[in-house]
């Protein structure tokens, strides 16, 4: 098997306009971007911040982080990059003097670079081998190790609930029968002869669902984005105006939940049970939510990148 190496994509950012504004980016700002990627969102902070205003940058993938470094090399010193995982954030924060800050970004899920690069085996469109980490050398889990060694029902429990996969025990029970699964290819063809092709409706090849959950698992995503959004809030300044705000893109229902509950939950005074008379939880509202419903993509966002067709933006500020 030969093995295809794409090259860099030229990266479009999600919902772009839509979360400087709700950053409220500003001259003499400092900010933080959790997922640089290829460093869309960051350029355009860079360039609203001013002379004076200070980036974060923080990335898990070495190699999108080197090339947004590349892309943001004219904002010099203003601009710091580390290789770290976000929910990582409180201590690169604070090495990096970025412990009161007016915004940070968080934009989930998988960059475009990461997707067109064969040997990452994040896409089935592509062969190569079944990795999916985000972090290459960080050792660990991949999603080979997953499909070759997990039993039948861990397999099925991990695809229907990280894949939200009806047909999970079916798909489980193909790749267990078609091991040793060594490419994306033959595990995008074992989802195939348990489930068939696109289906009818969506056109969505059945192999998406199942890359997702290997992928979330292999890279403990939901467990870092719980670990990740109390680190950012408390983060979060007090301006003059508005306190400092938090921005959080998702891609898929397991991410939205978690930010919508987590956001849901800090603005809101009393969370004690309702059969309580009185409150004995103590909890104060810190934020306040910009975003009840969330935002999503327009009809020519989607049309240009229809990467965007799943993502939710949500924000909420910090409030005294």
């Amino acid at each position: 098997m030969v093995v295809m190496t794409a090259p860099a994509p030229v990266h479009i950012p999600v919902l772009l306009r839509e979360a400087l504004e709700l950053l409220d980016v500003r001259d003499g700002g400092s900010y933080i971007d959790c997922t640089t990627g290829l460093g869309g969102h960051s350029e355009a902070i860079a360039r609203a911040m001013g002379e004076t205003g200070r980036l974060l940058c923080l990335d898990q993938d070495r190699e999108a982080l080197e090339f947004a470094r590349t892309r943001l090399a004219p904002f010099g010193r203003r601009v710091r990059f580390v290789h770290a995982n976000f929910r990582e954030l409180a201590d690169v924060a604070a090495q990096e003097g970025f412990q009161e800050v007016d915004g940070i970004l968080m934009d989930l899920g998988v960059s475009s670079f990461q997707m067109g690069t064969a040997e990452r085996g994040f896409a089935f469109a592509l062969e190569g081998p079944l990795d999916m980490r985000m972090d290459p050398g960080s050792g660990g889990l991949t999603a080979a190790g997953i499909v070759n060694t997990w039993d039948e029902t861990s397999l099925a429990d991990l695809i229907y609930e990280y894949g939200e996969e009806r047909q999970s025990r079916r798909i489980a029970r193909a790749i267990v029968r078609n091991r040793p699964l060594r490419t994306t290819w033959d595990l995008a063809r074992s989802v195939e002869q348990a489930v068939g092709g696109a289906r009818r409706h969506t056109q969505i090849h059945p192999a998406t669902k199942v890359f997702q959950a290997l992928r979330i698992r292999v890279n403990g995503e939901l467990d870092s984005l719980r670990a990740a959004l109390p680190l950012a809030h408390s983060l979060l300044g007090s301006g003059n105006s508005h306190g400092g705000r938090l921005a959080v893109i998702s891609f898929h229902s397991l991410e939205d939940r978690i930010v919508k509950q987590y956001f849901r939950r800090e603005s809101t005074g009393c969370i004690c049970p309702p059969e309580l008379p009185i409150c004995r939880c103590g909890h104060v509202a810190t934020l306040r939510e910009l975003t009840r419903r969330g935002i999503r993509p327009g009809e020519a966002e989607v049309a240009a990148n229809p990467r965007s067709r799943s993502a939710v933006l949500r924000a909420a500020e910090r409030v005294h």
